[in-house]
């Protein structure tokens, strides 16, 4: 999948989220939860260094945290897709810039960090650009999503959700103005897919139908049009996810430049993995 239509996507997605946001904003505390502990537990073993570069960065969510736990810390984050400005004199967040090719000095920063961002990019070219611009013995410290992660597969139900609901059978009855078949496509997705996207298109389209057929065409291609970003974006997930049998192969153009600890899994109380911890330090 193109980058640039990722990005838009995305640019779309934090247009409409605001500048406190983060991506995960809905996900349950006890997912959430682990995720923040990493990045507070972190903090203080990266500020001697100072200086953390957050690769995929969206509103700030992990340089925030970073911040909160250890106030020492300047954070830059950057991020291909158009984020929110960032008050925080601690915190500054970059947009339009693309991990592979950095608009940084070498040796400019003293970590660097990325929470479900960095397995988005080109991670031959973004391996190359993140030792050039971080410091020997930097620290660096991603977490990548799982493929057992309930975030996965709550995501990928949601996406599946989307794409029932935009299918040919719903389109034509609400298009052709049948209330009754679109009622009974929507009774039955709602029985299929437990998610709200189905309960709040059911309530829209529903007034709705009784309008004109052009405007019940444009009403529909508007509902294509606000959907098609969250689609692009649950695609790429999918798309850029990385398996058990993956991650070796996907570690070596890191471990060109980086001592990389063997990958473990942050996990949820229960046991359930929640993400990839990939952790190390550039080489001298």
């Amino acid at each position: 999948m193109p980058s640039a239509n990722v990005a838009e996507a995305w640019s779309a997605f934090w247009a409409e989220q605001g500048p406190a946001s983060r991506c995960l904003a809905h996900a349950p505390p006890e997912l959430l939860g682990p995720l923040d502990d990493h990045w507070r537990g972190l903090a203080t073993a990266l500020a001697p260094m100072g200086t953390v570069l957050d690769l995929g960065c969206g509103a700030g969510a992990v340089g925030r945290l970073l911040i909160e736990a250890e106030p020492r810390l300047e954070v830059t984050g950057i991020d291909l897709a158009e984020v929110p400005h960032s008050n925080n004199p601690h915190l500054k967040l970059l947009s339009g810039i693309a991990m592979e090719a950095l608009p940084f000095p070498d040796r400019t920063f003293g970590a660097a960090v990325s929470q479900f961002g960095y397995e988005y990019g080109r991670t031959e070219e973004a391996a190359k650009e993140v030792a050039r611009v971080l410091v020997p013995g930097a620290h660096l410290s991603f977490l990548i999503h799982h493929p057992d992660s309930p975030l996965v597969a709550g995501m990928r139900l949601h996406r599946t959700a989307i794409q029932a609901l935009c299918g040919g059978q719903v389109r034509e009855a609400f298009v052709a103005g049948n209330a009754d078949a679109l009622n009974q496509c929507l009774e039955a997705l709602k029985r299929q897919y437990p998610d709200p996207i189905i309960d709040q298109a059911a309530h829209g389209l529903l007034i709705k139908i009784r309008q004109a057929p052009a405007q019940r065409q444009a009403i529909w291609n508007a509902v294509e049009e606000a959907l098609a970003p969250e689609r692009i974006m649950l695609e790429a997930l999918d798309d850029f996810r990385v398996g058990h049998h993956d991650i070796g192969y996907w570690l070596d153009p890191l471990s060109k430049d980086f001592e990389i600890q063997p990958p473990a899994v942050v996990r949820v109380r229960r046991g359930e993995p929640i993400s990839w911890l990939i952790q190390g330090q550039r080489r001298s």
